[in-house]
């Protein structure tokens, strides 16, 4: 292979290596930032604190007083009509119907007495009632309100466990891929090493079969051959040569062709042992003679 090729790939296979590099650099930069994001956001949560909102409640109802003013009122007026009464028959009943008169009012007082009582009476336990209706319902809405306040709390962890988690798998997929994409690029730098390698086994094989394969690199090193002579020149000016392989396994017996030194380098190419030549890329005909 030529040095230019191979200086090529291996230049392609470190920008690669570099790029790999790179990127695990960018994302391990990236995952700090976003761990310190959800470190904060995370305590931020944690912090936030769940109230109930029905804790504390009054009972409107506890405070209730009877109204009175009906009942003084109502009290007043009784008292007023009755001696208002007495007053206008007092010359004319006499001293005996007097007495019988204001005792039948007082009695009349007096049941009027009982009726404004038990109109307070039961007043006061309808606010009764109303209060302890109103208390069982703000106990079950308080209670009500602590369920909501355990359930977000159980929420909160629940969410917080799986932020953990995920921020977890979250890293360690970026750096098992990070670290999937180096392997591939080593693997990648291996495969070409092999093509090379491959390559440069294909080229010397044609050569050593024979010199019909006029497309393929021949060996051209110099110091491969021996009895060099010159016995021409081509149409380009490039010096034509007789020669003998040193070693048989390049090709037996004499051969005509170039010396790699002397063409011009787009036609050499190195196989990381010795130069071959593209005589295809060359005004001569490398065969033997």
């Amino acid at each position: 292979m030529g040095k230019k090729a191979k200086n090529k790939q291996a230049a392609l296979s470190r920008d690669m290596f570099d790029a790999t590099e790179k990127q695990l650099a960018r994302y391990n930069d990236e995952q700090v930032v976003q761990r310190e994001l959800l470190q904060e956001q995370k305590q931020r949560y944690r912090q936030f604190e769940f109230k109930n909102p029905y804790a504390n409640m009054q009972n409107v109802f506890e405070d209730m007083t009877v109204d009175m003013r009906a009942a003084d009122f109502q009290r007043q007026q009784g008292e007023q009509q009755r001696a208002n009464i007495l007053q206008a028959l007092s010359g004319a009943a006499g001293s005996s119907g007097i007495a019988s008169l204001a005792q039948s009012m007082a009695q009349q007082g007096a049941l009027q007495s009982q009726q404004m009582a038990a109109s307070i009476g039961q007043q006061e336990r309808q606010n009764q009632m109303m209060a302890a209706k109103m208390a069982g319902q703000i106990d079950m809405t308080e209670r009500g309100g602590e369920a909501m306040v355990q359930s977000a709390e159980m929420g909160r962890q629940s969410t917080l466990l799986g932020m953990e988690y995920g921020g977890m798998a979250g890293a360690n997929a970026g750096v098992q891929a990070a670290y999937a994409n180096q392997m591939s690029g080593f693997g990648m730098q291996a495969n070409m090493l092999s093509s090379q390698v491959a390559a440069a086994g294909q080229i010397t094989g044609a050569a050593i079969q024979g010199v019909t394969g006029m497309f393929n690199p021949i060996p051209s090193d110099r110091n491969l051959k021996k009895n060099i002579n010159k016995i021409g020149e081509s149409p380009s000016g490039l010096n034509i040569y007789s020669f003998e392989y040193i070693n048989p396994k390049h090709g037996k017996g004499m051969f005509q062709g170039v010396m790699s030194d002397e063409v011009p380098q787009e036609a050499v190419v190195n196989n990381g042992i010795h130069d071959m030549v593209d005589y295809s890329m060359l005004d001569v005909e490398f065969k033997q003679i």
